[in-house]
């Protein structure tokens, strides 16, 4: 009877904890610190000091022969870092300044009731600033600062940065569709949200916005074969044509010019923009879902649009397709999955539906700690919330270490990371970028998720507060428990900027950015070739998060999979598949991994430096095409959280495609293939057709000296 009591009391205590947290939840709050992450991810000489702990930073940044301002800073100063490191990705970056700019046109009477209206607007206006800058000449675009490879080998704080910091152009030889496009529609979106109060402001970023729409649109290509550099942090795995689609949609909504609507109209049709959308999340490499939608409501006598975006929520619904965790998140991909469910329940707040809104309040209250676990993703709001988020200015290590202080000195407030695991599990620990990467892509879709839900009767979020050691006095002896199971589009989301993004966005943002930290709809025929361009005097050492229980001399093999998972890797795939496959297995083993391509889907098979390429110089595995062959996949590295290299198969094959019913053994050598040296975290196979393809089968994967 005690006991039964007890389960009762623990029964009625979750049931309170959860309505506390739907009815007491102030919007206004988490939207106003939400925005605060930006600035705290602000670059250049800051004209305010908000954020005691940020100072000026990357003063140098610049495009080719352009003058200085009058405090000798570069063109290219300001605007916001991308994630957790210093770069600045103009793609993810545009994508967020478009995303805030639509979430403030559609709940600007939200966002004043919250007193918030000045904050949205200067968040916004930091980032078009700098695109604004970056619109060099009318065919000239700067599409990147910052080499991802060198920054992403150094742990420091922005201010402290001295490696050099190049800019990659776009020109009509060397064009970027899709930055073009969608720096078009960040500037189209805030000419609109500026109109009424800043209408000199609105007129300029208009200006710009043709001229950049009609660049992206004359001068086509895939940005991230102009800007290489691009290709292991947020590659174009979905292409332009859905930019096309978004950057005319936004200059129609911005001018009323029927001309842009005919082309988004036409663009659409021609490139399947509308399949795109489906089984997909909206994310900076992907917004099909998003001109589903907005077509939806500006053709609205075409049922088609309708259709397509309802085809789209219905999948991110629960029953719908899409993963759901025990607790009730829409988990899309292991890489930031909290990224991809907070920009669907953006989008789920505009459908106009009973569904679409419940959809966003659960998505949202998930993230502020209404779940099994009372986890917070929100850091510095909400039950048991993060302090750890891999980010490099709030952890502030002054010996490039990312292990030193052991808990971040400063609370990134605000700021949304990764997210949990496909069973709710999370550890805060800052070396997990999959669980603990927070972006500006990552906060957009979830600024307009909370600003839609702004209510008058919202007050504060019940808080536990963790305790925060600014000077540590010993280093932690656990290793994360998370262990991903699947991820992107930096970005495969995200590709993220830290993550093999998504997407991920973030491609992986983010997808695996993320890696892709988003899932990529298309994939260029070309694999990255690109190495740093600059060698870092320091290196980031981080202590792994997971030791392999063997480790092999060299001149032995290291297994990866051989009837299941060796030495501590894991399982981080972002596709349909199975590590315990009986139906087609090799002789002498037990099991397979049986992978069936779709939706640029991915087997990733990772454990943080388990792999020394000085040791183990190549990675070879068995595959065998089932019962129609000829699958059409590539592989790819993964180092220091983002891809590296990769290679088609068939190419791995001597051209020859993988056989049917047929097991062919494929190797590879990490230095003459994928241009990669030291340490790295693993590898994946991934679709790149889009559609579904026959059900592939992949053993004894094992890396050999």
């Amino acid at each position: 009877m005690k006991i039964l009591k007890n389960c009762i009391l623990l029964i009625i205590f979750g049931l309170l904890s959860t309505q506390l947290i739907n009815a007491d939840t102030d919007y206004c709050s988490l939207l106003e610190n939400a925005l605060m992450f930006y600035k705290m991810n602000r670059a250049g000489r800051l004209p305010d000091n908000d954020i005691p702990w940020r100072g000026n930073s990357a003063l140098n940044d610049a495009s080719p022969n352009s003058a200085k301002d009058a405090n000798g800073d570069g063109n290219l100063s300001g605007g916001y870092f991308d994630a957790g490191d210093g770069v600045k990705f103009g793609l993810p970056m545009a994508y967020s300044m478009t995303m805030l700019g639509w979430s403030f046109i559609e709940y600007e009477s939200n966002i004043a009731q919250c007193g918030l209206t000045s904050l949205y607007l200067d968040t916004i206006k930091y980032g078009t600033d700098w695109l604004i800058a970056a619109h060099t000449a009318d065919n000239e675009f700067a599409g990147q600062v910052g080499d991802g490879n060198v920054d992403h080998s150094w742990w420091g704080p922005p201010e402290d940065m001295t490696m050099a910091r190049p800019t990659y152009m776009l020109t009509t030889e060397a064009p970027g569709t899709e930055i073009a496009m969608e720096a078009a529609s960040a500037l189209a979106a805030a000419s609109i949200a500026f109109k009424s109060s800043n209408p000199t402001y609105a007129a300029t970023c208009l200006a710009h916005a043709k001229t950049l729409h009609n660049f992206g649109y004359t001068y086509r290509g895939v940005y991230s074969d102009s800007i290489t550099n691009a290709q292991a942090f947020y590659n174009s795995w979905s292409g332009y044509k859905d930019d096309l689609v978004w950057g005319s949609i936004w200059l129609y909504k911005a001018t009323q010019d029927s001309d842009y609507l005919t082309k988004a109209v036409a663009d659409y049709a021609s490139g399947g923009v509308g399949g795109m959308a489906q089984g997909n999340s909206h994310d900076w490499d992907n917004k099909a879902p998003g001109c589903c939608l907005l077509l939806s409501k500006l053709v609205p006598t075409t049922s088609t649009y309708k259709t397509d975006f309802e085809g789209w929520l219905n999948y991110w619904l629960p029953g719908g397709g899409v993963t759901y965790t025990p607790g009730g998140l829409a988990w899309i991909r292991q890489w930031g999955p909290a990224r991809y469910a907070a920009t669907a329940a953006f989008l789920g707040s505009l459908a106009g539906t009973e569904k679409g809104t419940d959809f966003t309040q659960k998505q949202v209250d998930y993230l502020i700690g209404n779940n099994p676990n009372q986890q917070s993703f929100v850091v510095g709001m909400g039950p048991n919330y993060p302090i750890n988020p891999h980010h490099r200015a709030a952890h502030h290590s002054t010996t490039n270490d990312i292990n030193n202080p052991v808990n971040n000195l400063y609370l990134l407030k605000g700021a949304l990371v990764g997210g949990p695991g496909s069973n709710d599990e999370y550890t805060d620990d800052r070396t997990d970028y999959i669980s603990n990467e927070v972006a500006t892509d990552y906060n957009a879709g979830f600024v307009g998720a909370l600003a839609s839900l702004v209510n008058p009767s919202s007050t504060s979020v019940p808080t536990t507060t963790p305790t925060v050691t600014e000077t540590p006095t010993e280093t932690p002896t656990e290793t994360p428990t998370e262990t991903p199971t699947e991820t992107p589009t930096e970005t495969p989301t995200e590709t993220p900027t830290e993550t093999p993004t998504e997407t991920p966005t973030e491609t992986p943002t983010e997808t695996p950015t993320e890696t892709p930290t988003e899932t990529p709809t298309e994939t260029p025929t070309e694999t990255p070739t690109e190495t740093p361009t600059e060698t870092p005097t320091e290196t980031v050492t981080p202590t792994p998060t997971v030791t392999p229980t063997e480790t092999p001399s060299s001149g032995e093999s290291l297994s990866i999979y051989k009837s299941g998972l060796k030495n501590d890797f894991q399982d981080w795939s972002w596709g349909e598949h199975s590590l315990t496959d009986t139906t087609n297995v090799e002789s002498g083993e037990t099991n397979s991994i049986s992978f069936t391509p779709k939706a640029y889907g991915a087997v990733f098979l990772g454990c943080f430096e388990c792999i020394d390429t000085d040791t183990y110089n190549n990675i070879e595995f068995d595959i065998n095409g089932g019962s129609s062959g000829a699958q059409l996949l590539r592989i790819t590295v993964v180092k220091n959280s983002k891809s590296v290299g990769s290679k088609l198969i068939t190419d791995l094959n001597g051209g020859t495609p993988i056989e049917a019913n047929s097991w062919t053994k494929i190797k590879a050598s990490f230095i003459d293939d994928f241009k990669v040296s030291g340490k790295v975290d693993g590898i994946w196979i991934q679709d790149i057709k889009g559609d579904t393809q026959s059900t592939v089968y992949i053993s004894n994967i094992i890396a050999t000296a």
